[in-house]
């Protein structure tokens, strides 16, 4: 489970990337997806007020509308089974308080009208199920008990609520819907380190379900080394069998179906062979929830076309730019239109319509214009690396464009292969380490907007799948389990030394990163190994476990215990809460050496602003200099305009001062900017490239 977020800030010809360009506040579609019916495109994107709202384009005649006009910026939306109807969300002051609304964007004599489906304080409002085929969607809310979200059915035609599930027991993330949106699974996981799956009992009232043990009955149960590749999918056509990543004495999983009667009575459907199945990828048709695809995903996306109806259409769509990866975004209910793009070094953010009947495709636009005429705007090459212990590490490198490389013939036989993947430059450069939240989670091949203003600067970038994360099985997953400051570490400590081995790091000039979990890992660079590194770049990232733990939101009831099994250390007992200390790098702020700054958004509800504020004190109380900057209406994560834009100034001038990469002028303010700069440790006179 993704407990931690990503860093959310995202070549050049012969001149620096502008920020702005990366950042685009006026020109950027976030969220594409198609409507059911096949005829609209919606986006989000900034207005006039560089306020984020929701956009349709008509396909028929490219006509752009702006379909909500809220004053704080939408975070995301969706179309619906009732035409023209979307709901959108909205989390004002990013504390995680969720609210939704719903849009009829064909109402425009009344633009500004929209019906609250839930925006109480407090409350966090998430869909449960949506199946974009009728009248009703499952709203789940923490409206009565703060750790667990009843669950409601909302009709879209009356806006009525009408409460289906009483939940004083799951989680909302492991609560499954089948087609019809009738909920039949839930899970969690038990005090032995089991996930258990229940069932709906025959006995329950399906409309009115409670979370007594008379309406549930255990279905499946999974052991704790299993539970990293194990998931349910989703229901087959008839909603009476059930498709799963199954994990049982296997690393990389296999895809599944078993009777909702009877999980003993399996069928092996795949094996995977590469890497986990990507639990996001998979693909069912619109209507007859038959499964099409779905991909494996190890240095790249590899679709495996599970149903034959698609296999030409995926053929041709490969064909069509070989050299780049496929992406499907979106169908219509009639799978005659589909929306797809490409992982694309030059254009990776095409927004293609494929018309199935003719296999054509029509260019609609960029979703990044500004960036047209850059080259090299993803350079990540995926390879392998040994640990210390010989556990393989999958992970990315990307190098600054048009950097001489070394070719085979001048390289030893042993670094040919990586010379050939054009992995090796002619000289050591400026490295950053680029941490992934999570920590389970994972790295991908992808336009990363901040990868791509690093590798801009001058600055080699890697990114590690460390022990730990997510992806590449569950024998890489567990054995990250307990090694927060230890192998974990050190799995990042390997990849400088072998960027250093290898020619292409410059190892006094490594600089570490990181957002949340990535966060810590910066921490832990800059104590537990402080001549590691050049300097780091903390993004609210936990400084003391201890405090972390004790301070999660009510609603992680589930999140807790997979954080609890991460960390390998509880603070219900004096060895758990020592175990704590042990990895918490507040507890030796002291042997911070080199510069450090540290971002945090004070409304933060995963990591609290204390997380940092207490390591700035520490520091301070021990005359150790740090810049450190808070934004007052940010939480995990930096979502504003203007606020991302100044956290990327404040990155690379500090990567400027201490690594001396290329730099574009920044003043703290000039994007009228929340940002507070709390302390200033370091201010080095900065050479401004001209671009």
């Amino acid at each position: 489970q993704l407990l931690f977020g990503c860093l959310l800030f995202a070549t050049t010809i012969a001149t620096l990337i502008p920020r702005e360009k990366l950042f685009s506040d006026s020109n950027n579609a976030e969220g594409v997806a198609l409507s059911p019916d096949g005829k609209f495109l919606g986006f989000i994107t900034p207005d006039a007020n560089k306020i984020r709202n929701v956009y349709t384009w008509r396909i028929s005649d490219r006509q752009k509308r702006q379909v909500t006009f809220e004053k704080g910026d939408v975070m995301g939306f969706v179309w619906t089974g009732v035409p023209d109807i979307i709901i959108f969300s909205a989390d004002p002051n990013g504390n995680e308080n969720t609210m939704l609304f719903k849009k009829n964007i064909s109402e425009m004599a009344c633009p500004l009208k929209r019906k609250i489906i839930s925006n109480k304080p407090g409350v966090q409002a998430l869909i449960v199920a949506n199946n974009k085929s009728g009248r009703f969607v499952l709203i789940g809310m923490n409206d009565v008990t703060p750790a667990y979200h009843n669950v409601y059915k909302f009709d879209l035609i009356t806006n009525k609520l009408l409460l289906v599930f009483n939940n004083t027991r799951f989680a909302v993330q492991m609560i499954h819907a089948d087609n019809d949106m009738r909920i039949r699974i839930a899970e969690a996981q038990q005090s032995d380190g089991t996930k258990t799956y229940f069932r709906v009992s025959s006995k329950a009232n399906p409309l009115n379900l409670t979370s007594s043990t008379n309406d549930w009955e255990e279905y499946a149960s999974v052991k704790p080394e299993d539970i990293a590749i194990t998931g349910l999918v989703g229901c087959d056509t008839t909603n009476e069998n059930i498709y799963w990543i199954w994990g049982e004495s296997i690393d990389l999983g296999q895809l599944i179906i078993t009777p909702l009667h009877n999980i003993t009575k399996r069928t092996v459907l795949h094996n995977a062979t590469q890497a986990e199945l990507e639990r996001g990828s998979f693909q069912f048709h619109p209507k007859d929830r038959s499964l099409l695809m779905f991909s494996e995903y190890r240095h790249y996306p590899k679709i495996v076309a599970f149903n034959d109806t698609i296999r030409k259409d995926l053929q041709y769509l490969q064909n069509f730019r070989p050299n780049d990866h496929l992406q499907i975004i979106d169908m219509s209910d009639d799978m005659r239109t589909w929306l797809v793009t490409y992982l694309s070094s030059e254009n990776p953010h095409d927004i293609i319509i494929y018309h199935r009947d003719s296999m054509s495709t029509e260019l609609l636009f960029n979703r990044t214009p500004d960036l047209k005429g850059y080259r090299g705007l993803i350079t990540k090459i995926g390879f392998d690396f040994a640990a210390r212990d010989g556990l393989i590490i999958q992970s990315y490198l990307s190098l600054p464009p048009d950097v001489p490389l070394k070719n085979t013939t001048n390289v030893p036989a042993t670094d040919r292969s990586f010379a050939e993947q054009k992995m090796i430059p002619t000289k050591p450069q400026k490295m950053v380490v680029v941490v992934h939240g999570g920590p389970e989670s994972r790295d991908h091949y992808n336009f990363e907007p901040t990868i791509t203003l690093l590798t801009s600067r001058g600055y080699a970038v890697m990114q590690v799948n460390f022990r730990g994360s997510s992806g590449f099985g569950k024998r890489l997953t567990n054995a990250g389990y307990g090694e927060w400051s230890k192998k974990m570490h050190y799995d990042l400590l390997d990849a400088v030394d072998f960027a250093v081995s290898k020619g292409i790091a410059n190892r006094s000039a490594t600089a570490i990163m990181g957002a949340s979990y990535g966060g810590y890992a910066t921490l832990v660079g800059l104590t537990f190994s402080p001549d590691a590194f050049a300097c780091g770049i903390d993004v609210f990232g936990p400084s003391n476990l201890v405090s972390l733990l004790d301070s999660v939101p009510a609603y992680w009831t589930e999140g807790r215990k997979d954080l609890v099994k991460m960390i390998g250390a509880n603070t219900d007992t004096e060895k758990g809460r020592k175990d704590l200390i042990s990895k918490s790098p507040f507890f030796i702020a002291d042997r911070v050496k080199k510069p450090l700054m540290i971002i945090q958004g004070a409304n933060d509800a995963r990591v609290k602003e204390a997380e940092s504020e207490q390591f700035v004190d520490a520091l301070k109380n021990h005359s150790i200099p740090v810049t450190y900057v808070l934004y007052p209406d940010e939480g995990h994560g930096i979502r504003r305009g203007p606020n991302v834009l100044a956290s990327l100034g404040f990155i690379e001038k500090f990567f400027h001062g201490c690594l001396r990469g290329d730099y574009q002028p920044f003043t703290s303010g000039q994007y009228n900017e929340s940002a507070i700069v709390k302390s200033d440790g370091f201010a080095p006179a900065v050479q401004q490239k001209q671009q």
